[in-house]
């Protein structure tokens, strides 16, 4: 096994991502009084993170199958 695994998220994208969650957190409860609005954006984005994730290992096992298919053709 190879033991690919993609880049992790960088520390500053992670920080801003919990910067803006802050913001939003405060807004939705301070100003709007609502709190499950920020839900909405927070689920988004991690339904997109896990999406990309998602398709990054399905290119990493093509990949991989790539390599064993021409691996078997060469021998």
């Amino acid at each position: 096994m190879a033991g690919y695994s993609p880049p992790p998220i960088p520390s500053s994208w992670f920080g801003g991502s919990v910067l803006l969650f802050a913001v939003l957190l405060g807004y939705a409860l301070f100003i709007v009084q609502t709190p499950l609005l920020v839900l909405f954006p927070v689920v988004l984005a991690g339904f997109l993170y896990v999406g990309w994730r998602f398709l990054l290992a399905v290119e990493a096992i093509a990949d991989a199958l790539q390599r064993i298919a021409q691996q078997r053709e060469r021998d």
